[in-house]
């Protein structure tokens, strides 16, 4: 017998029993009843495959518990249902390629917004908060803050998770999005994460260490992949789709002066290390496929840039130019195959000129050029086509035990992609 552990969390009801006295005691293969969580979890607490987990407010997992969630398991989210992780608490969502753990929402007719997203706040460093930093995107009455000294800090781990529908910001001072990391530690793991129509920012990475791995974010309203506040980590295959929703960005780096400035001990500007990266724009987007600024540093290799509606690159600001200009910030082996690769706006930096600087072996080419196929029947295929220009031209990752090294192509796949395959899924609704 397995004792559901409602008592680790506000249990509003239950359904699809008799009543709810039944939810604690449940023999071995009986299906178990679904049941509607909010509030504060503030020991260890397992949400099962077998019952659905309905979010009717918002829940937050206290500093010293872990929500472990079981393979298989849906978590439906209605209009004020989110998650908060806060700095010493864990979630360990290890889903598996045959079984993905699903969060989404509630709703019969699902749409992007249709509640609050997942957010883990951990104790690495955010640049300028040495002390921390306060979040500003939870409902009234929750409170969190954020970052600390800790760069090998442990949110958890979340490894075959789809994020569906987030990014309600109604009644908040800023949005969600659909998955936020703010200060989290490279002892966390995020790998195999897919985030899908999402209300304002997909991902978004605020400060911290942590690594991600086989990310994909398929349609959104303004940037697909965001970082600021000095985000350190490393990233690889990594896929971002505008689709059919006009967002602004595939990638967005820097916001006001969050990188350009070094504030308190401990802090650093942002400096990724990004491999095998593919963005895909759409015809009437807000903003540029890559937009660098804020004085953001970081090296990219291997990204594949295709299909902006608006234009390929824009590196904005004289913090940022500099950077550029002095190595601190750096693409390399990339293709640009768009319309309007460069945006070339300003009197004091080209784009283009950078850019295709022989020393950085990038390709400006035309979109027809991308080597992405044709979407079509709802489905998102990042595979290249037989002899696309970004199966050779690539640099191998360095074999440092989180980079694969095997990656000689351009973009987040090759002419095969299996590691998008099988645990993903594109509901219009």
């Amino acid at each position: 017998m397995r004792v559901c552990p409602a008592n680790l969390v506000f249990v509003l009801g239950c359904a699809g029993a008799t009543g709810c006295a039944s939810v604690f005691g449940i023999e071995e293969g009986v299906l178990r009843p679904s049941i509607e969580v909010s509030g504060s979890i503030g020991r260890d607490t397992t949400w099962y495959a077998d019952q659905a987990t309905i979010l009717t407010g918002y829940v937050v997992v206290e500093s010293g518990a872990t929500l472990t969630i079981e393979p298989g398991t849906r978590i439906l989210a209605q209009t004020e249902g989110g998650i908060l992780v806060r700095p010493g608490a864990r979630i360990v969502a290890r889903g598996t390629k045959e079984a993905p753990i699903v969060f989404t929402s509630a709703a019969t007719e699902r749409a992007e917004g249709d509640w609050r997203g997942l957010i883990l706040c951990g104790r690495a460093p955010i640049n300028g908060a040495p002390s921390g930093r306060q979040l500003d995107v939870l409902p009234p009455g929750i409170n969190a803050t954020c970052g600390g000294t800790a760069e090998d800090d442990s949110s958890g781990e979340l490894q075959f998770v789809r994020i569906e529908f987030a990014g309600r910001d109604n009644g908040l001072s800023g949005s969600p999005g659909g998955f936020r990391l703010e200060g989290v530690g490279s002892g966390t793991v995020v790998d195999h994460v897919q985030v899908h129509r999402t209300e304002d920012d997909a991902v978004d990475l605020r400060g911290g260490t942590v690594s991600v791995k086989h990310i994909l974010v398929t349609m959104y309203e303004d940037d697909g992949f965001d970082w600021a506040l000095g985000w350190r980590g490393k990233g690889q295959f990594i896929g971002v789709v505008m689709g059919d929703m006009r967002g602004d960005t595939g990638i967005q780096a820097g916001q006001g002066t969050s990188d350009s400035e070094v504030d308190g001990a401990g802090s650093a500007p942002s400096e990724p290390l990004l491999y095998n990266v593919t963005l895909v724009g759409m015809g009437d987007q807000y903003g540029p496929n890559v937009k660098l600024r804020g004085g953001t540093r970081g090296r990219m290799f291997d990204m594949l840039v295709a299909n902006a509606g608006n234009t390929g690159l824009a590196i904005d600001e004289t913090p940022t130019h500099e950077n550029a200009n002095a190595g601190l910030l750096d693409i390399r082996h990339s293709i640009f195959a768009n319309d309007d690769n460069f945006e070339d706006g300003e009197a004091d930096f080209a784009e283009s000129d950078w850019a295709t600087d022989p020393v950085r072996n990038n390709r400006a080419l035309s979109a027809e050029d991308s080597g992405l196929p044709l979407f079509t029947n709802g489905a998102i295929y990042l595979s290249l086509v037989s002899g696309a220009e970004a199966l050779s031209g690539a640099i191998a990752p360095p074999d440092d035990g989180f980079f694969d090294p095997g990656a000689l192509f351009v973009g987040a796949c090759g002419e095969l992609c299996p590691d998008f395959e099988g645990w993903t899924a594109f509901p219009d609704r």
